[in-house]
């Protein structure tokens, strides 16, 4: 099954209003795609959940998936940001309850949620298969994801490899950024599994309806509903 595609009426609502604080550093590594893959993400779990009442957003950052989930849903419903950096939280882009917490420890009963979601962000676990493992314990009902991974083929890493390591952050640094803000992005590529391992782990405690792999394999899109019998 393939994820669905945000219309470009609604993008250009999002783009147009899209706060100065938005993540530029995920501007970078998925090649100016970020925002259009959020918006897919969002329209692919409400195609799965169509009448969410709460939301968690995992290791939310300043929120910029939530932002994006309010631009494309616009009826009422709850949303928690959770994150472990502190800063982050107080710098969010959208005006929701805030809880500092890990993505390997949520602080929340067993199906407290109906989506759990995350953006760029699960690549930073030392231990996937516990977040996974996490995020689909306190779902009820539907759980989506954007992350950064590794190609399987070899080519394909040793590229990536040299574009995140030399090229980019310099690309970021014509853009007005800090070249070495970027640099820790190639050290967390470097230690990742590669997309077969991940997808081994999903596939453990998600029934995927959609899996997709981006941006030369560096990305994986993932939106399925939890196991709940592993847990019984």
């Amino acid at each position: 099954m393939n994820s669905v595609r945000a219309t470009d009426a609604e993008l250009r609502e999002i783009y147009n209003n899209i706060p100065p604080a938005y993540d530029r550093a995920n501007r970078f590594i998925s090649f100016n795609q970020d925002v259009k893959w959020r918006a897919d993400l969002v329209k692919t779990i409400l195609k799965y959940c169509t009448k969410p009442k709460i939301i968690l957003d995992v290791a939310s950052g300043k929120g910029e998936l939530s932002y994006v989930f309010k631009k494309v849903f616009k009826e009422n419903y709850e949303v928690i940001l959770t994150d472990y950096a502190e800063n982050m939280l107080k710098m969010a882009i959208v005006d929701d309850d805030k809880v500092l917490a890990s993505f390997d420890a949520l602080p929340f009963r067993d199906n407290a949620f109906d989506v759990v979601m995350s953006s760029f962000a699960l690549h930073a676990s030392d231990n996937i298969e516990i977040v996974i493992k996490e995020i689909t314990r306190v779902s009820r009902k539907i759980v989506g994801f954007i992350a950064m991974g590794k190609p399987d083929n070899p080519i394909k890493r040793i590229y990536l490899s040299l574009y995140l390591r030399f090229l980019m952050p310099y690309i970021a640094a014509l853009a007005g950024a800090k070249a070495r803000d970027f640099k820790y992005i190639y050290y967390i590529y470097r230690r990742l599994n590669t997309n077969s391992y991940f997808r081994s782990v999903f596939h453990k405690y998600i029934d995927v309806k959609v899996y997709e792999e981006k941006a030369l394999n560096l990305f994986y899109f993932v939106v399925g509903y939890p196991k709940k019998e592993i847990y019984n």
